[in-house]
């Protein structure tokens, strides 16, 4: 029966037409933060799971309104319709909103808009409004959407058209703008998504000296008392609890982003509840297991920041799970904790999966083979697993990337596999499971670890090897030891590591806790700091080093060489002196560091 014994018993217990289901009634709502369409999927959540025998469910309500860590109080919205239309040169209808639920930028107000359109490039600095007035105009740009509205509405614009150079053609992207309520003094142009190939349309025309004339129709609004709810499923009644969890919000039609993780975590409950009652899996003892529905971030914070975390053991982010790669070009990731949160689950989880994927048998050898692209991927930033390790929470992200449909239109039920999702969620559940009524396999865990340090030195630069393979033994071992009390540190020496950093000014993070997101940066930098904040997350990793780890490492003040020496070990990556104080620099501007 491989690594994972329940899995069998609860594939008996689980229904894919049921899980497909799921994905049509969530993808059908317009799932966007602060709007009544989450709350409306939140709400199916809940009577999906309310029958449950075996688990208490409950609904946690928070205020959208509220600040909560690093997250800003957010407008509640909603929206109906909406139509854009090129009336000159020649009419025709561009885009609706019942094509592309997308068509709206996310809490963009409403609005009845006929207008000349002007190009102004990306349209997210000064810069491109130099000599050109916008005034009652609507702007076609394709930079940062909350800068270029910002930019826009602040030049008297009445309108503003965003689109992506990064996708397919014809797919219309998913934008939000999260506007606070203090937004609501300057934010009144409508805004809208479109597609590259309208996009290219209407600049070859005003390039050509066509005056492009556009109306742009939306009926949407902004309401009181937006909620974040929280949906929770507990299994047991244990002290000690291990999360499975995933986010439902994003617009309606889209899916694999994340219907596919919430859709197979309900069926994932029923599964267990079903296995539970035939007396097919034993129930838990010394552990509770907490399934939880999450607004991305929004609830996740909320939720973590109202009660005693000290009892979550583990957690597991459900986020892209279901997406057939053979059109969607995704890889199944398997997103790991930094180091120094490592927790012996994730050896179970990663076993467990793997087991679940291999799916194909050999030529000529007992093992069967990883039917699936998958690899396994050094902590990064991106979804609420970022919350859970900011809470000082292990837990690990399961997640296909890349996806040539991500935020947009194309994110349809057509590109969603139910097997692979089943697969996955299954997997993830059973392992855990197991592992909780008979605790890690220690041989598993010390294959784990000899595979840990190869996968995360093989690829790094030579100049840093030895010193991160000595502080991921350290970091191993030491919480091996924690939570296991297996003395595997002894096949582990391979000498002391130095993280000291010299003399020098020490750095401090004083924010509140959580994640940094991008919009706390270029709601408060200057132009030109942004433009080097642009520059640095152009490497993609940057994004976390600046949004995660910085504020994680910094709670105790470091001096620059020994953060740049952490993010080494941590990492993999030897960030020259330069990058690491201009990303210094930028949080200190924005106020989330200082020096000491």
């Amino acid at each position: 029966m491989g690594v994972n014994p329940l899995i069998n018993r609860l594939r008996e217990a689980f229904s894919r037409q049921e899980l497909m289901e799921h994905v049509s009634e969530l993808s059908m709502m317009h799932r966007i933060q602060g709007s009544d369409g989450i709350e409306e999927a939140a709400d199916y959540i809940y009577e999906a799971l309310a029958d449950l025998s075996s688990f208490n469910v409950e609904v946690r309500d928070y205020s959208y309104l509220a600040s909560y860590g690093n997250l800003e109080p957010l407008i509640g919205w909603w929206v109906k319709d909406a139509e854009l239309r090129m009336l000159k040169p020649h009419e025709r209808l561009l885009h609706s909103f019942n094509d592309s639920r997308t068509l709206v930028v996310a809490h963009s107000p409403g609005g009845d808009v006929r207008a000349e359109l002007l190009y102004v490039g990306p349209g997210d600095r000064s810069k491109y409004y130099r000599g050109v007035d916008v005034s009652g105009k609507a702007v076609l740009a394709s930079g940062n959407a909350y800068l270029a509205y910002r930019e826009a509405c602040m030049r008297g614009a009445s309108a503003i058209l965003l689109f992506k150079n990064d996708i397919p053609e014809d797919a219309v992207p998913y934008i939000g703008l999260f506007l606070t309520p203090n937004d609501m003094e300057w934010a009144k142009a409508v805004a809208l998504s479109i597609s590259r190939k309208t996009a290219n349309e209407l600049i070859r025309h005003v390039k050509n000296g066509d005056k492009v004339i556009i109306s742009a129709y939306v009926e949407a609004g902004f309401r009181d008392n937006p909620r974040a709810k929280v949906v929770t499923a507990r299994l047991g009644d244990a002290l000690n609890e291990v999360h499975l969890f995933a986010h439902y919000c994003h617009p309606g039609g889209t899916v694999n982003d994340n219907v596919s993780g919430a859709a197979t975590l309900i069926e994932v409950a029923k599964a267990l509840d079903r296995a539970l009652r035939k007396s097919l899996i034993p129930p838990l003892k010394d552990y509770s297991m907490v399934l939880l529905w999450f607004p991305e971030y929004y609830g996740s914070q909320a939720y973590l920041g109202s009660r005693d975390v000290s009892n979550v053991v583990f957690g597991i982010n459900l986020d892209m799970i279901g997406e057939d790669q053979g059109i969607t070009g995704s890889v199944i990731n398997f997103v790991r904790p930094p180091p120094s949160l490592f927790h012996p689950l994730e050896s179970v989880v990663y076993y467990g999966l793997r087991d679940a994927l291999s799916r194909t048998v050999s030529f000529s050898s007992p093992k069967r083979l990883v039917s699936y692209k998958f690899d396994v991927v050094p902590y990064e930033v991106g979804s609420d697993h970022d919350v859970y390790i900011h809470f000082g929470v292990p837990s690990v992200m399961i997640n296909q990337w890349p996806d040539n449909y991500y935020h947009t239109d194309l994110d349809t039920i057509d590109k969603f596999d139910p097997s692979l999702a089943m697969h996955i969620g299954l997997a993830v559940a059973s392992s855990v499971y197991s592992a909780l009524i008979d605790g890690v396999d220690e041989h598993l865990l010390s294959s784990y670890v000899f595979e840990y340090l190869g996968h995360e030195t093989s690829w790094i630069d030579r100049d840093i090897r030895e010193f991160r393979f000595k502080y991921l033994c350290k970091a191993l071992s030491t919480n091996i030891v924690k939570y296991c009390g297996m003395q595997l540190n002894r096949l582990l020496q391979c000498g002391e590591v130095d993280i000291r950093g010299g003399e020098g000014p020490k750095y401090a993070y004083r924010g509140p806790l959580g994640v940094i997101m991008l919009r706390n940066l270029i709601r408060v930098l200057d132009d030109a700091d942004l433009d080097e904040l642009d520059k640095l997350i152009k490497e993609g990793f940057m994004r976390t080093v600046i949004q995660s780890l910085i504020p994680l490492l910094l709670r105790e003040p470091k001096t620059l060489n020994e953060l740049k020496n952490y993010l080494a070990g941590e990492l993999g990556v030897n960030l020259s002196e330069d990058v690491l104080k201009k990303s210094l620099d930028i949080l200190i501007k924005a106020g989330f560091l200082i020096q000491l």
